[in-house]
């Protein structure tokens, strides 16, 4: 796992998708669980971010776009910016890590992109 901070926001090169849950985990002080893979663990993640939010706000919608072809869950903590990926529980753990937490997390072979 490499850290890199660039102003208020860390980048961490992660391996695995378990090494996404650890940090989960770690950044929402919850237990460690699927949160990439299992959509009930992640929206546990949700439900989690939301009630610790004195302005609290989540979207989710899915969309087969051509702009982001293979990405068609998109999802939002900021009213404003989106994250793409290939599956819902994916794209719940990279938006809440980046919005919530300032974290963003890069892992080989991991299908998301954000829209900052």
């Amino acid at each position: 796992m490499n850290i890199t901070t660039h102003y208020s926001t860390a980048t961490i090169e992660l391996n695995s998708l378990g090494d996404l849950d650890r940090v989960v985990s770690e950044q929402f002080n919850l237990p460690l669980r699927p949160y990439s893979t299992d959509i009930k663990a992640a929206l546990e993640l949700v439900v989690c971010a939301l009630e610790k939010s004195e302005s609290a706000y989540f979207e989710i919608y899915r969309s087969e776009s051509n702009a982001f072809p293979g990405l068609p869950f998109a999802v939002s903590f900021d009213k404003e910016k989106r994250t793409y990926a290939k599956t819902a529980p994916l794209a719940i753990c990279h938006d809440a890590l980046h919005r919530l937490k300032r974290v963003v997390v890069t892992i080989p072979d991991s299908y998301y992109w954000n829209i900052d």
